[in-house]
């Protein structure tokens, strides 16, 4: 099980975010959702194995489905099936997981520590927020009704034929609505998906250090922000 911590960073590590943070003046901050604002491990892992045995595959243990999240959940369900799994048994089970998800796939969901109030006092101050995520749309739209009522104004998810992230042709038409430009947003996420997808969309980018980037580790050199509390977006405004 993975431990999560908010406490305070390393003194160089808080001063380099704060330096970063008040050059940036953002009025629209876009999330990504699992593992930056939502802690959905453990239902991931369920709702997976739920599918799995239902085609008869072996289960996967909770760590190995962190190694397959963070491009979506055909990426997830691709690699959690067995290697001799045909295309379309991948299909079958990527249906099953998308159904049995929208059933029960938030029994153990919830916000990361701080998250709530912090997109509370960024509306207050007069920031737009958005969620987008690689997440199948319906799961994404339902997640932020439940979990953040009426705190974002756009909740954006995979809806083909646009393409997933890193491209940034969904994070650009999030934008857009928002009323914002990519100079003055910052895209906060977890994972190097998020980092490529805010650079491709000419965004600044803000890491989270409880997230979810084993597979995908965030190249924390590359970032205008790393935080370690989510208080710290608030020095982004």
């Amino acid at each position: 099980m993975l431990q999560f911590s908010f406490a305070f960073p390393i003194a160089g590590r808080r001063k380099w975010t704060e330096e970063r943070g008040g050059d940036v003046g953002a009025k629209a901050f876009v999330f990504d959702m699992d593992g930056t604002i939502l802690h959905t491990l453990p239902d991931l892992t369920v709702v997976t194995n739920k599918a799995l045995a239902q085609m008869g595959y072996p289960l996967r243990t909770e760590h190995e489905v962190l190694t397959f999240v963070g491009n979506g959940a055909a990426r997830l369900v691709g690699q959690a099936c067995p290697s001799q799994a045909t295309d379309e048994e991948r299909q079958r089970t990527l249906e099953l997981w998308q159904r049995i998800y929208l059933e029960c796939g938030d029994n153990l969901t919830a916000p990361f520590p701080g998250i709530v109030d912090v997109l509370r006092e960024l509306r207050a101050r007069g920031a737009k927020t958005a969620v987008l995520s690689n997440k199948f749309d319906a799961a994404v739209r339902e997640l932020s009704d439940h979990y953040f009522p009426g705190l974002f104004d756009v909740s954006r998810g995979e809806i083909p034929p646009i393409p997933r992230k890193p491209d940034p042709t969904a994070l650009l038409q999030v934008i857009q609505e928002l009323g914002a430009t990519p100079a003055d947003t910052v895209y906060v996420g977890d994972t190097s998906v998020d980092a490529e997808v805010a650079r491709n969309a000419g965004t600044k980018i803000v890491g989270v250090s409880w997230g979810y980037d084993e597979a995908l580790p965030m190249p924390i050199d590359e970032l205008d922000g790393y935080i370690h509390d989510a208080r710290e977006l608030l020095t982004f405004l």
